[in-house]
């Protein structure tokens, strides 16, 4: 009897919680740099969308905690177009249109989009909640898939050495001499050793901006 009292009491736990529908999280699986918005039905009946979030090759974010009893996430994203090689940008998502601004933003009425603030209408994919606080979306390239999460990593950041004008050979996600020697020679100038990948990403990607205005 007593057994039996703590298997309910921790199924309640699991399924009771108040966050159990709250936690949302959005992998890369791609070599490019990813850029986030997601939507979710509000209490009103309304959608709402937020973004941007940046999501790294080979890594996982949780751009919103938002507790919902009823109703969906949708989630969109698209390739950084000032971290994509040319002809080489990606977006996801096929299904409902909402409402998203250019910059950080958020859309509290997302069905309706308004000239007063620059809103456009891209396409969303919606995310079935998962019971068991799960709700994981993985974003993977329809032509470049890699084995595993690490070569992914290594990929996006060959992709982007690729951008600022490394040779580092094949974008394969095997980190090679060339790719070593770009590390530490960009990991000494700006203080980031042990080959601390994601301290890299935001580093290549501001030596990217960098040019391209020197370029403009």
């Amino acid at each position: 009897m007593l057994r039996t009292k703590k298997i309910l009491v921790f199924l309640c736990t699991l399924m009771c919680a108040p966050h159990a529908h709250a936690r949302l999280e959005i992998c890369n699986q791609t070599d490019l740099v990813l850029m986030a918005a997601v939507g979710y039905d509000t209490i009103e009946s309304r959608t709402a969308t937020e973004g941007w979030w940046r999501v790294y090759p080979g890594f996982c974010e949780v751009p919103v905690d938002v507790a919902m009893l009823e109703g969906s996430y949708y989630v969109h994203v698209e390739s950084n177009p000032r971290s994509t090689m040319p002809n080489d940008g990606f977006d996801w998502g096929s299904e409902k249109e909402l409402c998203v601004q250019q910059n950080d933003f958020r859309v509290p009425e997302a069905m309706n989009c308004s000239s007063d603030n620059d809103s456009l209408k891209v396409k969303f994919n919606a995310v079935e909640k998962n019971w068991r606080n799960l709700n994981r979306v993985s974003i993977v390239h329809p032509q470049r898939r890699y084995q595993t999460i690490y070569r992914t990593r290594i990929a996006g950041i060959q992709r982007l050495l690729s951008i600022i004008g490394y040779d580092v050979g094949t974008i394969d996600g095997v980190i090679g001499q060339k790719t070593v020697e770009a590390l530490n020679e960009i990991g000494t100038r700006n203080q980031v050793f042990g080959f601390d990948i994601k301290a890299m990403f935001p580093i290549l990607e501001a030596t990217i901006a960098s040019q391209q205005k020197l370029d403009n």
